[in-house]
This record gives structure tokens, sequence and C-alpha cells, in this order.
């Protein structure tokens, strides 16, 4: 997609020198930006250098794909510009989360700065610790990555669950510091509690914590030709509220009592 023209805020901002297949040295900046609708990844091929809060207006830019979800692209400094005026009160990045229902995420297409609700209703393997290739992150099985054989792995947490609405479901995965923050456990310490009770007890445990139990997630949605797959930034338990679920249900099938 071309000539995009949109108002954003920046969320951050950062550069990094790559070199070329031809040996050259290219500079690349990037960061997230946002408005009341959500998120994505802006790039820009050329010298443009926003503060954390701006709020900037592109116009000509392009749109890519980046890890699955959309990526804004600007090429020269003609198709942006620093705004003085503010078109919306500033977003608070930390609490900027967009609520999309699992059945159109599944829909749709990818998407970052999304919040939606559903039900754990598996544990999936390769929950706890993982190791990963020190090459390219794929996860290690028996010790080897498809792409460069034999490894000695570098440990990970990571935690995967299947995540559904009764409509829909996806695969919920949560990286390491998603995983410490809702475990309340550094993954130092649940390797040691792996080590003192395996991993079988350790999946139980985890099992009892929220099989079946409602929760909110945050963070984005990658939908491909496998399905729908959300990675987690946050996710928290929903406390049961049965009254208010009775009448959700007697609702949605017109129950009238």
């Amino acid at each position: 997609m071309r000539d995009v023209s949109i108002t954003l805020q920046v969320e951050n901002w950062n550069q990094r020198t790559f070199e070329t297949k031809d040996g050259d040295s290219r500079v690349v900046r990037s960061g997230d930006i946002m408005d009341p609708t959500g998120r994505c990844r802006l790039t820009a091929w050329c010298e443009f250098d926003p503060k954390p809060g701006d709020i900037i207006r592109i116009d000509g830019g392009r749109v890519q794909s980046w890890q699955g979800s959309p990526d804004l692209v600007i090429d020269n400094l003609d198709q942006v510009e620093i705004l003085t005026e503010t078109p919306w009160e500033k977003i608070d990045p930390d609490n900027h989360w967009v609520d999309v229902d699992l059945d159109s995420l599944r829909k749709g297409g990818s998407r970052r700065g999304i919040s939606t609700t559903g039900v754990i209703v598996a544990i999936m393997p390769g929950s706890g610790i993982i190791e990963r290739c020190p090459e390219c992150r794929t996860i290690l099985r028996d010790g080897s990555c498809p792409e460069h054989g034999p490894q000695i792995g570098e440990e990970d947490l990571r935690l995967r669950f299947v995540l559904d609405s009764g409509v829909s479901n996806a695969n919920l995965y949560m990286a390491r510091e998603a995983s410490e923050s809702f475990l309340g456990m550094s993954m130092d310490e649940v390797k040691g509690e792996i080590s003192s009770i395996g991993n079988e007890a350790f999946v139980s445990n985890l099992r009892g914590r929220v099989l079946s139990r409602k929760v909110v997630v945050h963070g984005r949605c990658v939908v491909d030709d496998r399905g729908a797959m959300v990675f987690a930034d946050r996710m928290e338990v929903m406390e049961p509220k049965p009254a208010e679920e009775a009448e959700e249900v007697m609702q949605r099938w017109g129950v009238v009592l």
C-alpha cells in the first residue's frame, strides 16, 4: 500500500547501523507509533529523529509487513513533519490498548496494541524452561537447530496456551518477561521449582491456576494461514462474576425466566 497519509504519536525511537550484501553501511531508524485506534511500527530510511511523545504527520508513506503486522515506511523527509498541535489528548503508551473480541481478531489482519478476552482451555507442550539456538533463537529440539545443527542452547522461559472465546480460538504465547510477571517468579526461580518438583508438576500447578479461567490479554495478534496467534505483553486472570455471566448467557440465547 502506498500514498498513506496519517497522524500519529511516537512511543519510542531508535536507530541501528547494518551492512548490506555489497558491504556498504546503512542506517535505519524505527520505532513504535500509535493513534487512538491502535499501534504499529514506523521505519524511516532518512534522517528523521523524533522524540517520544511527538505528534507527526505522514503524507505519501507506504506500508509493508513487520513481524506479521503492518509497518509504515517513509523514505525521505518530505514525507513527514512534526506537528506543534495535538489532535487528541496525549496517549499514555502503558495503558493504550484497543479492545477487540477474539473472533474479530481471527477474521481480521495482524494487529498490535490489542486487548482481548477468552478462556484458557489448554496448556500446550513447551511451557516452562526451553532452550534456544544462540544463532537464530529458534527453539532447539533434542539439542539441535533445524538451521544450524547441534548447539549449546541458551535457556529461556515461555508459556503456551489455547485461548477460546466460545466462538473462536487462538494460540497464546507468553515470552520471558510476560511469563515472569504473570507467574510472579523470575526465570531462575522457575528453573529452581522445575528442578525440585519436575516439569510435569510445574505444568500441573499452572493448569490448576489458569485452566477454564477467563483471562484478559494485552499484546499483539498475528494472523496467517495457520490461524491466529496472540503474543501477550501481559495477562490477568479475571475474577468470576456468576451473576453477570449468567445474564450474558441468557441474553445471548434469548432465555426469559
